[in-house]
């Protein structure tokens, strides 16, 4: 059978595995979630750039088809045919809101173009290096990204002939200004990409990204970046790097300027570009930890409550063995009594009853209010002293077993004292200290008060009185238990006051005053009468204070019940054991 350690240890480990599948199964989760969000952003974007520029695919041909363009080419020197080109590349440029249009002749010199007032004019300019025109002057159409020469502004580049009889006499570009979408993808909060076909970055969300490229580039395409100057002096520099394994079919671990994304990417095939889409992998890492978390603390607390339900179940079953050994206990005792009773039918009504109360009376203070009062503080000395020598506090342990000693000496002077009144001797009366009597008090009854929750005032007193220290300390425990019984049900105001004085006829009043609901005048009538009882069923026998009548009536005393604003009070008359004291005024009720 294996022992508590290795169980929790099972436990535990449980517990580790399970967190570590709820991260694993939340975290691809996760990534799917990420791979279709991106897949459809992607998706949506690129549609977006296509349609912006595939709607000025054909631009270039229509505005060259205008003849006076043609008649441009043809009098390239004819200063009023260069100023009707000029003034109509500028209407097409508004109409159409590309960044320019301009005409150029089969060398690549500039005739005329929509900026052709503005300091930054293409006119005069001569673009024979560009690819676009070399395509273009092919009979082709000419498609080319590239920062400009003139202007240092980046753009996409289309191109087409101009046709005279078949033969191609000159060309039509307009430029396009694609940042826009840089400020649209930022305004997503997206960090995105668009590569060309040699795999350099020209449009990115990340400055610090641009003209940067995804793989080493070789030494001829270098030369050609170079020769045409498509993204000005600047030689690209490696960005990516590719690292771990791919999470998903279409996403990939890489380092972009030492910082870890996962990338999407999709290729526009038409053009040859490749639009990228970088997104952080702390946030799915995220998400199947808190899933862990969740799941965690989750099956903590189920464990918890399956640990509380077991501890309560297992003490309801110490509290039915209890109440199984009570039961045999108060079946005994009712043998007993119903034997003795049989053994006194013969005699007179009065001795009957005499014997019954007697009997009972010693089972009442033999059980109800002596025994139990030091088996309860046995109990909590003995449980503190265990967690003392825990603790390897032997000091404290060794005060609480000292005290444990005390109480049985007590426990045995209340049987011989129970013996002694079962045989109906006179009392041994001897001067007590009340200061005394009523320490030893509090501390029997320390442990209902803490359950209990109730609040105990007492006064100082230097008094003494003739009594049974015993009986007297068995009479102000029954008072103090009744006081706080009575106080049960209230949820606030549950103090007990223990009051000392002289009275005006020599006497020595000890009181002890509650704040429960007080005393109804027909409790009031029968309240020391043997069998009476306000508690519930199984709460007392009604004993207890026909008891106390009795023993303080032994001592020459008496018990007076009264009511107060709040609660009730019960006052013990004594004599003094000295010289009558100096009376003081009673308390008001």
């Amino acid at each position: 059978m294996r022992g508590p350690a290795a169980v929790l240890a099972s436990i535990v480990a449980t517990l580790a595995l399970a967190v570590w599948f709820a991260y694993a199964w939340f975290h691809q989760a996760a990534l799917r979630d990420a791979e279709a969000q991106g897949n459809a952003a992607i998706q949506r974007l690129a549609s977006d750039l296509l349609v912006s520029v595939e709607k000025f695919e054909h631009l270039p041909y229509l505005v060259g088809a205008e003849q006076m363009l043609t008649q441009a080419l043809r009098s390239p020197d004819n200063p009023a045919r260069i100023a009707d080109a000029n003034r109509y590349l500028v209407f097409a440029q508004k109409r159409t809101d590309v960044a320019a249009v301009y005409l150029m002749d089969t060398e690549g010199h500039t005739l005329a173009a929509s900026n052709w007032d503005l300091s930054s004019s293409f006119v005069g300019r001569n673009y024979r290096f560009r690819p676009y025109f070399q395509d273009a002057l092919k009979g082709g159409t000419g498609r080319f990204y590239a920062v400009g020469v003139t202007t240092g502004e980046p753009g996409f580049f289309i191109a087409s002939p101009i046709l005279d009889a078949s033969q191609v006499i000159g060309v039509v570009a307009v430029k396009i200004d694609l940042n826009a979408f840089e400020d649209r993808w930022r305004a997503e909060n997206l960090q995105l990409a668009l590569s060309d076909e040699k795999g350099v970055l020209f449009l990115t969300t990340e400055h610090a990204w641009r003209y940067r490229g995804l793989y080493p580039l070789p030494g001829p395409v270098v030369t050609q970046l170079r020769e045409t100057l498509q993204y000005g002096n600047l030689t690209p520099g490696i960005l990516i790097e590719h690292v771990g394994n791919a999470p998903g079919p279409q996403v990939q671990p890489m380092k972009v300027a030492g910082t870890p994304y996962l990338v999407q990417g999709r290729t526009l095939d038409r053009f040859g570009w490749q639009l990228l889409l970088f997104s952080d992998p702390a946030e799915p890492r995220a998400r199947g930890l808190l899933a862990a978390e969740l799941v965690g603390m989750g099956l903590t607390l189920l464990l918890l409550l399956m640990a509380l339900v077991w501890q309560y179940r297992r003490r309801l079953a110490e509290r039915q063995a209890s109440m199984r050994e009570r039961a045999q206990v108060v079946a005994e005792l009712e043998h007993r009594i119903a034997t003795r009773t049989a053994e006194l039918t013969a005699a007179n009504d009065a001795a009957v009853q005499t014997g019954k109360l007697a009997l009972l009376g010693q089972m009442a203070a033999g059980i109800s209010h002596e025994i139990s009062q030091p088996l309860t503080a046995l109990r909590t000395l003995a449980d503190n002293a265990s967690k003392f020598l825990e603790r390897r506090d032997a000091g404290n342990a060794g005060n609480n077993l000292r005290l444990i000693g005390d109480l049985c000496t007590r426990m045995g002077s209340i049987v011989g004292e129970l013996k002694a009144f079962a045989r109906k001797e006179p009392a041994r009366l001897q001067p007590v200290s009340l200061r005394h009597v009523i320490g030893s008090s509090l501390m029997l009854i320390e442990p209902l008060r803490q359950a209990s929750g109730a609040r105990i005032v007492s006064d100082d007193t230097d008094l003494q009185v003739m009594g049974d220290p015993i009986r007297l300390e068995q009479v102000l425990v029954n008072l103090l238990r009744n006081g706080i019984d009575a106080m049960e049900a209230q949820k606030s105001e549950r103090q007990l006051e223990i009051r000392v004085h002289a009275t005006t006829d020599g006497q020595v009043c000890m009181s002890v005053q509650d704040h429960g609901p007080g005393l109804s005048p027909d409790v009031l009538q029968h309240l020391f009468e043997p069998f009476f009882t306000t508690k519930p069923s199984g709460k007392g026998l009604g004993l207890g204070l026909a008891l106390s009548k009795a023993i303080v009536r032994e001592m020459g005393g008496r018990i007076d019940a009264v009511n107060t604003h709040p609660g009730a009070r019960f006052d013990l008359i004594l004599q003094p054991a000295s010289p009558t004291p100096e009376p003081h005024a009673r308390p008001a009720d």
